[in-house]
């Protein structure tokens, strides 16, 4: 039936070409009612055979414009503006096979796993080349050759770009706000059209960002040495403690895995590697002070265990993170901040080079920090922390509902229509906390500490200082409800305000101490923010760096890659209404074992059972923690 469908369209689009007057507009493809009473008609002039070739690719298109998948719409729209551009000459199939630009794509397919993608997605019809000494081809065949063929073209742009996971936020988790980065569909056949090389053409859809190409090339290393892959030297998880100035068997061990040489033995005597010297002991406390530690470079159990938290080289890990930069902008900012979150570090970076780097604290499990792109907009000195709905209705309400006594003694503030409210005056059991504003007042105790950094945002995150620097001793560091925490913000507020503005050190500091409530500073030129998941990093050298899977993203794009999105946890959708429940009271003071005010110990037993969360919450934010 299909087939003569579209021998029927073949030959009324042929009889249309055949008879447009010279110099008079094409006349539109056949309708499908004129197609199904079509008859043969007689041969015409190759040139106008093989117009019909897209005319009837065009008409299939728009008939079946209903039946096409999401991902692919905007892929059948862009054929159908390709072929009426070129007045329906098609550009892969001639008249006995694919022509030379097809043949040089299909050598590309072939090569696309070196690209972290999968050749049998790229299958086209086996047609043959285009040569004088072959049949021709039915029109039925051209037909289907072509569509198939710049449909595969179309689905490998669109895959190089991100587009095996169409909607990361939905298929992985709502955590993972970013999206596939598509080209111009139509942009891409253009540019095979017109190329003279067109599998540079194909080559030129994957992201041109310096570290996916790193990246690339030690997938590529992996496969090629898979059965030779390095075996990383592991350190006895017991033993006796390692002391600088002191020999032992297991020091040549961590003289192999850190890569030191053995010293130089003294008065002649041979080179000893089980002995401790100087230069084994820096490089020790670097990889402690890495891992959180102290930097003291004694190895003891702690070192020896963080010496065998390790990760071994993972092609699928690398692939995982490839497809991640498939999700970036093209253009990520010539001056630009980057907050990579499970290597928890922001950094600043200017004309490709890394300007400034610090320690940040990221979401706890419950409330990660999402991922996403946005821009600076604002940097406030002495910031409000404005409290969110979520926090508001789970964290606050609880306790004035019970009628608590320790909300204004947090520094705590409320405001409705823009006019001061008193809690304890509000009949809650009646009142939605919701139609109120809560903040906490610019000072020394408010949770974001004496700069915050804006990019507005549908998630509500930011960076932001924090109260309580010694949490970014610790190796892992998820203890904020979603924001970034910044160990030392003021410089990351000099080093952006410098490029920015041209400000100086003491501009910034001048400012922040020039008013004690907020104070804010408008960026003149917005700049880029992108927030990160990679987990496999590559350095100059070729040497991968891999950090702990912290929320779980890299396993998931795993699981989509290889077709079980059906075993995706995606948890909780943090961007859903807050839902807002009434509460029985419970107590006088249900929130003063928190904060140390009175409440009976049978009380203080039956919160804490019932509200562990709660209260480490409230002690994390009005401890020092933060938001």
């Amino acid at each position: 039936m299909q087939s003569r469908w579209v021998s029927a369209l073949v030959s009324t689009s042929l009889l249309a070409l055949a008879l447009a007057a010279p110099g008079q507009a094409e006349p539109a493809p056949a309708t499908v009612t004129e197609v199904a009473n079509a008859e043969a008609t007689a041969p015409l002039p190759a040139s106008t055979a093989s117009q019909a070739v897209g005319a009837v690719i065009r008409e299939r298109l728009l008939a079946d414009a209903k039946t096409a998948q999401e991902e692919e719409a905007a892929d059948w729209q862009a054929l159908i503006a390709f072929y009426e551009s070129r007045s329906d000459e098609p550009i892969f199939i001639g008249r006995a096979g694919y022509t030379s630009k097809a043949e040089a794509v299909i050598e590309e397919f072939k090569k696309s796993a070196d690209w972290g993608l999968e050749p049998s997605d790229y299958d086209v019809l086996d047609m043959g080349s285009d040569s004088s000494d072959r049949a021709e081809l039915t029109p039925e065949q051209k037909v289907e050759a072509e569509q198939k063929f710049a449909l595969t073209v179309l689905k490998y742009a669109r895959h190089a770009r991100g587009g095996r996971i169409t909607e990361p936020s939905k298929q992985l988790a709502p955590y993972v706000d970013r999206a596939p980065q598509y080209i111009d569909p139509k942009k891409v056949l253009d540019d095979l059209a017109s190329a003279s090389d067109p599998a540079e053409v194909l080559r030129g859809t994957h992201p041109k960002h310096a570290q996916f190409e790193k990246l690339r090339q030690k997938y590529l290393d992996l496969k090629r040495n898979a059965d030779a892959a390095k075996e990383i030297v592991r350190i006895p998880a017991k033993g006796a403690k390692l002391v600088p100035g002191k020999s032992h068997p297991d020091v040549a061990l961590l003289r192999q895995r850190l890569g030191v040489p053995v010293p130089a033995g003294k008065d002649g005597a041979e080179p000893d590697p089980t002995f401790y010297d100087d230069e084994l002991a820096v490089a020790v406390a670097k990889f402690q002070s890495d891992k959180g530690q102290k930097p003291d470079g004694i190895v003891g159990p702690r070192t020896r265990a963080a010496f065998n938290d390790i990760e071994t080289p993972s092609p699928e890990r690398i692939l995982a993170n490839m497809e991640m930069w498939r999700w970036m902008p093209d253009d990520l900012g010539d001056f630009h901040v980057w907050v990579n979150i499970p290597e928890f570090l922001v950094r600043v970076v200017k004309g490709g080079e890394i300007i400034h780097e610090e320690r940040i604290i990221i979401g706890e499990l419950n409330n990660q920090t999402p991922l996403f792109s946005d821009v600076l907009e604002t940097i406030y000195f002495n910031p409000r922390w404005h409290v969110p709905q979520s926090i508001k209705v789970n964290e606050l309400y609880p306790g004035l509902a019970r009628g608590g006594g320790s909300f204004e003694r947090q520094g705590l503030r409320m405001m409705r229509n823009g006019k001061y409210v008193d809690p304890y005056s509000i009949d809650w059991s009646r009142a939605d906390i919701r139609n109120y504003d809560v903040y906490q007042p610019s000072g020394p105790r408010n949770a974001l500490g004496i700069v915050k950094f804006t990019f507005p945002n549908k998630h509500a995150v930011y960076l932001h200082d924090t109260p309580t620097k010694n949490l970014f001793n610790s190796e892992v560091r998820t203890f904020s409800h979603g924001c970034v925490r910044v160990r030392n913000p003021m410089r990351l507020a000099e080093v952006l305000l410098e490029q920015e503005r041209g400000w100086t050190p003491d501009q910034v500091h001048e400012t922040q101490q020039s008013d004690p409530d907020e104070v804010a500073v408008k960026m003149e030129k917005p700049i880029p923010v992108h927030m990160t998941y990679f987990t496999s990093l590559v350095g100059e050298d070729g040497t991968e760096r891999i950090v702990k899977d912290v929320y779980g993203h890299e396993e998931r794009v795993k699981l989509a890659l290889a077709g079980k999105f059906n075993q995706i946890a995606k948890g909780r959708d943090h961007l859903a209404p807050v839902k807002f429940s009434r509460v029985q009271y419970q107590g006088p003071d249900d929130w003063g074992f928190m904060f140390g005010g009175g409440q009976s110990g049978n009380q203080n037993r039956r919160y804490k059972q019932n509200n562990t969360t709660l209260n480490d919450f409230f002690n994390n934010i009005f401890g020092g923690g933060g938001y």
